[in-house]
């Protein structure tokens, strides 16, 4: 019985060490451009809990967990453009300038210029969100780290009231409400109003969700061409 005390003693201990390490290489970031799956998910949802209820408070509503808040963008100069997932399909998407100009022209300049043409999906978490946009994955595959700073021109954070409802599409940044959004988005595949005014909104899959549900990680985007 000792020696199997002391087993699980040592196992534990390896167990903390890991979990210390962990916190200090800074894999803690939020909706990161290169996030852990689960973990950082339960550490996300419990950080911003508090903010999702006071913004629904703002709201005049008090939504249920996985309930649709009303989503009406200003329509004003909408861009659509089609992303073409290999072995997929289309995804049909509206970018909303008059909600977050400043985001929205940076990310609609990349997709005219073919910036997203071969990058891979290198995030998919079913029930929350299937992120892409790291350009290193088009050569050093899933795993491959981020951009050196400044190759990406990084934008200022724009705060908007467009809620993070099923198939729109949000900034990924390493810190919420910070000045790190650059090539990187991500698609809700629910309602995740605890990102809501702390992660940008910037458009909405308007046709194709159905393609999006499908996407696996390390699927390839063939290109994103804009009307």
């Amino acid at each position: 019985m000792r020696a199997v005390l002391i087993v699980l003693g040592i196992a534990l201990a390896a167990l903390g060490i890991t979990i210390v390490m962990s916190l200090m290489s800074g894999e803690t970031k939020q909706l990161s451009k290169a996030p852990q799956e689960d973990a950082w998910r339960r550490q996300e949802e419990q950080m911003l809990r508090d903010q999702q209820k006071a913004a629904a408070q703002r709201a005049g509503s008090d939504l249920k967990p996985g309930q649709e808040a009303p989503f009406n963008p200003p329509r004003e100069g909408v861009i659509t453009a089609t992303m073409t997932v290999e072995k997929r399909g289309d995804v049909v998407m509206e970018l909303y300038p008059k909600a977050a100009p400043k985001t929205v022209e940076q990310f609609a300049r990349l997709m005219r210029e073919g910036f997203y043409n071969g990058i891979l999906v290198h995030r998919v978490e079913p029930g929350f969100v299937v992120q892409a946009g790291n350009p290193n994955t088009k050569t050093l595959g899933l795993d491959a780290p981020e951009p050196q700073p400044g190759s990406v021109p990084a934008v200022p954070f724009e705060k908007n009231n467009l809620g993070h409802v099923t198939g729109s599409i949000g900034v990924a940044l390493t810190a919420p409400q910070s000045a790190t959004g650059t090539s990187q988005f991500f698609i809700n595949l629910k309602p995740n109003h605890f990102l809501d005014e702390n992660y940008c909104v910037i458009g909405k899959v308007v046709q194709g969700m159905d393609v999006v549900e499908k996407i696996q990680r390390g699927d390839r985007i063939a290109r994103i061409a804009v009307k």
